[in-house]
């Protein structure tokens, strides 16, 4: 069997399987049916005009029923205008809640509890509206003619920035699509982890292994859940642009189209980020009780960059905290979405953000490998991971015949694509100049890759046989 197929057969058989499983049923369905109801309530709600209830007391505050009506219109909203037949009623009425506001006599105003609402400007607004078109017809203007004062030209308005995204409704959806990045990849890292462990501690891996290669076994399993998690994000993605399609309204805000996009490439690259970190810590884990606190770093992290990127979105998303952590690896798959839809992160800036988290992915799938390989079967007391760094994945193979391993003097080839791959990224960030987010990116990456061959290179050596 071929490389490829072994990989290919360990996917399809973790695609089938947990397609079967209620769970993963039950929960597309629950996503899917969140996705439509909220595509459809935002594309609703949002095309909705508020409306206010205004009571009228007196014959100066029916005269004044055309003014409000225009004035509720020049503000965007509209009034259900009702009379009433004395104070008392209308104070009733405003107690109650059947209107909000009561206009008396033309003269005043009565509210429940607050001064600042909307009915408020729209009663007052009318009120000197209507004593300005009485002022001036009583100087001799004719009805046009005191419009057309009241009602100048609007001065042309030019914009430096042309932006035509609603950022309110932009910011609402990003935060939706975040959430569920961030269930998604939380969801399916663990179940990576949980697969690997469950396997480890049945013993069924054993028998996985006499036909496939750890690599191979590990590599069929990361695909074969991802492409359930993507199959499940691009099901209740594609349902929600459709819904906010057909809902009619006002639609789904004008970036939703990216904002899917962003949240099924991010959540490709995330995953395989920290889909193998999930792998590895299954495998250092002998117990499903063990594993749950093995995993906690992770989910910390993930959930810490989640936070990042509502901080970003909330606060300044072309800031030098959104530009800086948009090109880390971690933070990247939350982060980039949230300067992509709100800020003004370039296509050139998001394919060098691809890139980088591309080229750091090298590192921990090639370290996540060998800890899987050389951990998957032990069983038993906990793993040290110095010991399994260091030591052999089979421990009955004498040294010498192993291959892999590197002679005395030489840095192991791992350690070695480290090293380059640092010094490529601090040169860059140095040519790039320090003042450049993308500088601070690459130098602090290069740093980070510094740290990992250290500690790579500090486990236990290998003792002699």
């Amino acid at each position: 069997m071929t490389g490829r197929r072994a990989v290919w057969e360990v996917a399809r058989r973790e695609l089938v399987e947990r397609s079967r499983s209620r769970v993963w049923r039950v929960s597309l369905v629950v996503l899917v049916i969140l996705s439509v109801g909220g595509a459809i309530a935002s594309a609703r709600l949002s095309s909705l005009t508020p409306t206010d209830s205004i009571g009228v007391v007196g014959a100066r505050s029916v005269a004044l029923q055309p003014a409000i009506r225009q004035q509720a219109r020049a503000a965007g909203r509209r009034v259900r205008l009702r009379q009433l037949a004395s104070v008392p009623a209308a104070s009733r009425a405003v107690r109650d809640g059947a209107v909000a506001v009561a206009l008396i006599d033309g003269s005043r105003v009565l509210v429940k509890s607050s001064r600042s609402l909307e009915a408020v400007r729209v009663v007052q607004n009318a009120a000197r509206a209507q004593g300005v078109l009485d002022r001036l017809r009583s100087v001799g203007l004719t009805d046009a003619q005191a419009l057309s004062v009241m009602a100048p030209r609007a001065l042309p308005v030019e914009l430096l920035e042309p932006n035509a995204r609603n950022v309110d409704r932009n910011r609402g959806l990003l935060a939706v699509g975040l959430v569920a990045l961030l269930i998604v990849l939380v969801f399916y890292g663990q179940a990576v982890a949980q697969g690997v462990t469950e396997e480890k501690s049945s013993r069924v891996v054993e028998l996985l292994l006499t036909t496939v290669s750890p690599r191979r076994l590990l590599a069929g399993k990361v695909l074969g859940i991802g492409l359930l998690g993507l199959a499940q994000l691009l099901l209740a993605g594609g349902a929600a642009l459709a819904a906010g399609r057909l809902a009619g309204g006002a639609g789904l805000p004008p970036a939703a189209p990216e904002a899917v996009a962003l949240v099924l490439l991010w959540f490709v690259l995330g995953y395989i980020l920290y889909s193998v970190a999930f792998a590895a810590v299954g495998a250092l884990a002998s117990r499903q009780e063990d594993l749950q606190t093995a995993m906690m770093p992770l989910t910390f992290l993930m959930i810490a960059s989640f936070y990042l990127a509502l901080i970003v979105a909330n606060g300044n998303p072309d800031g030098m905290l959104a530009r800086v952590a948009a090109f880390l690896p971690p933070f990247s798959p939350m982060v980039v979405p949230a300067r992509m839809v709100l800020g003004d992160m370039t296509t050139i800036e998001l394919a060098i953000a691809v890139a980088i988290d591309l080229l750091a992915t090298i590192g921990p799938v090639m370290l996540a490998a060998r800890i899987y390989e050389r951990a998957i079967l032990r069983i038993g007391a906990p793993v040290n991971l110095r010991r399994i760094l260091a030591g052999h994945p089979r421990q009955t193979q004498p040294p010498e015949l192993d291959a892999r391993e590197p002679r005395h003097g030489q840095a192991p080839l791992t350690d070695r694509a480290l090293q380059a791959a640092a010094v490529v990224l601090l040169l860059a960030g140095v040519l790039i100049g320090l003042n450049q987010p993308l500088a601070i990116a690459l130098v602090a990456f290069g740093l980070l890759l510094i740290i990992l061959r250290q500690v790579r290179s500090r486990g236990p050596h290998r003792p002699a046989h």
